[in-house]
């Protein structure tokens, strides 16, 4: 097997997934720039977007773009 030494550069992307959408739904498909480390008591954490946003998401909404 031959390993590659390219770089490889992984987006990440919010795409969020809940009943109150219409809210965050203008920050759906938006970069992100940094994810919070620890999950609050609801299992959300910090999501900071590119554009300087932040939102409360779930882990499973923070998605390769």
């Amino acid at each position: 097997m031959q390993v590659s030494n390219n770089p490889v550069n992984l987006n990440w992307v919010f795409r969020p997934d809940r009943a109150d959408q219409d809210r965050i739904a203008e920050h759906a498909g938006k970069p992100i720039h940094a994810v919070q480390r620890h999950a609050d008591d609801g299992s959300r954490v910090e999501v900071v977007l590119v554009d300087g946003a932040r939102v409360q998401a779930y882990r499973h909404e923070v998605v390769l773009g």
